[in-house]
C-alpha cells in the first residue's frame, strides 16, 4: 500500500465519525446567550446647593462667589439676596446682622450694598467657594483672607466687578458687585477654582413626624426681632415688624430655613472703629439646629469636621433633607456665649 493509500486508510474513518457527530448534534438548540447587564440609569446633573435643574448656559463645574452684603436700615431694600443659592446671616458688632450670600447656579448682576468683611468670614465661605468680596477689611481681616487663601476681591483690586451706584458716590451704601464678573476674575487672579461639592446638602421628602410651624421670631440681639412665616408655599421675612423687601419690590422668602445655633463670644483682639469688640463665631464645633420647610419644622443637631465643614442630623442620626431651592441660614448666637440669641416658633402665624 502506498503512503497516500495509508494515510487514507487512518483518516477515512476519523472523517466518517467527525461528521456523523456533526450530523447527531446538528439539532440540538443552542444554549441561550447571557443577558445582557441593563446599562445604569444617567442621573441628570443638579445645581449642587439648591436642588435644581441647572439654567441654561450654566457650566456647573464653575465656581461659587460670596458676597457681602450690608443690613443696616439705611441698606434697604438689597439687590441680588432673592437670587442667591444660599444666604447666611451673622451678627456683627453693635448687635446688628450682615448677609454672606452666596451664587453657584445663580447670579447678581448688582448685589449689595456690598460691605467690609468679618474675621469669620472664611470659615463660612470654605464650604463653598474661596472667592470673597467685600468692601474694605482691618489688617487682621485681611491677614485672616490670605492665611486661608480666599481670593479677596475689593474696590483696590476689582475694579468693575465692584462699582458705585450711582456712578461716583462716595456713600458706604453705594457699592455693588457683578458676581459673573467677580468670578471671572477671581478665576483669571490665581489657580482655578472648583465647584461646591454636592454633598453638602441632600434633598428629598420631608420625614415623618415633623412638627407644624408657620411662624418663626429670632433675636440676635434683644432690640431687633426677625421674623419668618410660612406663606404661599415659602418662608418670608419681616424685621422689626416690616416685610423685608428686595429692590424689586417683592418679599424676600425661601423654601429652607436653616437656623443654626452657634457660641458667639466678644473677640479679644477687634474692635470696629466705635470701639465695639467684634462677635467671635465658633464655626468649629457643635450644637442645636432646625430646619424648617413645608409648613413645618425638624430639630436635630449640627456638628463639624475636623475642616470646619457642618453636617446637619435630625434626632434619628439621619441628615436633614432639604427642599429644593435656596436656603437661608441664620447663625443665631446659643445661650452659651456672652453674646445670647434666643428662637421660639409656632403653629400658628405669629410666633
Amino acid at each position: 500500500m502506498t503512503s497516500a493509500g495509508r494515510r487514507m486508510a487512518v483518516f477515512g474513518p476519523l472523517v466518517a465519525i467527525l461528521l456523523f457527530g456533526a450530523a447527531c448534534t446538528s439539532d440540538e438548540p443552542e444554549p441561550d446567550a447571557e443577558p445582557e447587564a441593563a446599562a445604569p440609569e444617567e442621573v441628570p446633573p443638579i445645581c449642587p446647593l439648591t436642588g435644581e435643574d441647572p439654567p441654561k448656559r450654566i457650566d456647573l463645574a464653575r465656581p461659587a462667589v460670596a458676597l457681602k452684603i450690608e443690613n443696616s436700615p439705611d441698606s434697604r431694600p438689597q439687590t441680588g439676596l432673592d437670587q442667591a443659592d444660599i444666604v447666611y446671616e451673622e451678627i456683627v458688632e453693635g448687635g446688628v446682622t450682615r448677609f454672606m450670600a452666596i451664587y453657584h447656579c445663580h447670579d447678581a448682576a448688582a448685589g449689595g450694598p456690598v460691605r467690609s468683611a468679618r474675621f469669620d468670614d472664611p470659615k463660612i465661605a470654605k464650604p463653598f467657594t474661596r472667592i470673597l468680596a467685600f468692601s474694605g477689611a482691618n489688617q487682621i481681616v485681611l491677614n485672616e483672607l490670605n492665611k486661608q487663601k480666599l481670593i479677596a476681591l475689593d474696590e483696590q483690586n476689582a475694579s468693575g466687578p465692584l462699582f458705585r451706584v450711582p456712578p461716583g458716590s462716595t456713600d458706604v451704601h453705594s457699592v455693588f458687585g457683578s458676581t459673573a464678573r467677580l468670578r471671572k476674575l477671581g478665576a483669571e487672579k490665581r489657580a482655578k477654582v472648583g465647584p461646591p461639592e454636592s454633598s453638602y446638602f441632600e434633598f428629598g421628602d420631608m420625614p415623618d413626624g415633623a412638627r407644624k410651624a408657620k411662624s418663626v421670631a429670632l433675636n440676635f440681639n434683644p432690640s431687633n426681632e426677625i421674623t419668618w412665616r410660612w406663606k404661599n408655599d415659602r418662608w418670608v421675612r419681616f424685621e422689626a415688624g416690616f416685610p423685608f423687601k428686595s429692590s424689586g419690590g417683592g418679599q424676600i422668602g425661601t423654601p429652607n430655613l436653616l437656623i443654626q445655633e452657634v457660641d458667639v463670644s466678644d473677640s479679644t483682639t477687634i474692635t470696629d472703629v466705635a470701639g465695639n469688640p467684634s462677635p467671635d463665631i465658633d464655626l468649629k464645633g457643635k450644637g442645636r439646629a432646625f430646619l424648617f420647610r413645608d409648613g413645618k419644622v425638624v430639630k436635630g443637631t449640627w456638628k463639624a469636621n475636623k475642616d470646619g465643614v457642618p453636617s446637619f442630623k435630625n434626632s434619628r442620626g439621619e441628615p436633614f433633607t432639604f427642599e429644593v431651592g435656596s436656603t437661608w441660614i441664620e447663625l443665631l448666637p446659643s445661650k452659651k456665649g456672652n453674646i445670647k440669641g434666643s428662637i421660639s416658633f409656632s403653629k400658628k402665624g405669629n410666633a
